[in-house]
């Protein structure tokens, strides 16, 4: 069953006097537990896309669904909803809250969404153990490496037990041990725990290890044979 599905999804940016169109004409799908990776050159349009399908902007044409529910009819309360229970995001940058210590960040998804943090705690003991971030859960992100907050941002995305996880190069800022550690982790969650995953990548470790890989190409999203 498709968890997510888009049809003839476009987005247009007006970039000085000329219109610039970043996903053109876009329908694929993602089936439940499934990790599907999409590649391609910087400025392909790779992030535009998982940012429309996780209701972060809204196409200017074109249907998106999740779980069957379209969520460009959404109003922006219920979307907001939504994303909070079935959506985790890493993106490329870290956006943590520079005045919230790591674990607080971290923990920042479940008190917005006044959940009983006690509930979690097995959640975030696996993802601080995995992640190696045991030693750094009282520091603010000022006080952390790029990778590190890095790490913290991914495990916010996956401390409230997302349906669909998306990530936006989420070894980008990592040196090769902490990525292959990130990459074991999301084959963890893919095969244990039937995680859906949308990854945009350049890393091809990561590409590699994906159900199905699509190209974006100016805009153009293709499937690559594997």
């Amino acid at each position: 069953m498709a968890i997510l599905e888009t049809r003839d999804v476009i987005k247009q940016y007006k970039q000085y006097d000329r219109v610039v169109t970043a996903v053109n004409h876009v329908s694929f799908s993602v089936e439940e537990g499934e990790f599907t990776a999409i590649i391609g050159s910087s400025g392909s349009g790779k992030s535009t896309l998982i940012q429309l399908c996780a209701g972060l902007d809204e196409p200017q044409a074109g249907h998106i669904y999740l779980r069957g529910q379209e969520i460009t009819q959404m109003s922006r309360d219920e979307l907001c909803r939504f994303r909070g229970k079935m959506i985790g995001f890493v993106f490329q940058e870290h956006r943590l809250v520079p005045y919230l210590t790591a674990l607080e960040n971290i923990l920042l998804p479940l008190s917005a969404a006044d959940r009983d943090v006690e509930k979690y705690r097995e959640r975030l003991r696996m993802l601080v153990d995995t992640l190696g971030l045991s030693d750094r859960l009282n520091h603010l992100p000022s006080e952390l490496s790029g990778g590190q907050q890095q790490r913290v941002s991914i495990a916010r995305a996956l401390i409230h037990y997302p349906s669909l996880l998306f990530a936006d190069e989420p070894t980008g800022n990592l040196d090769k041990e902490s990525a292959m550690d990130v990459l074991n982790l999301l084959l963890r969650l893919k095969n244990e725990l039937k995680q859906t995953l949308v990854v945009v990548t350049h890393d091809m470790d990561i590409a590699a290890k994906a159900d199905k890989v699509f190209r974006m190409d100016n805009g153009d999203l293709r499937p690559v044979m594997k």
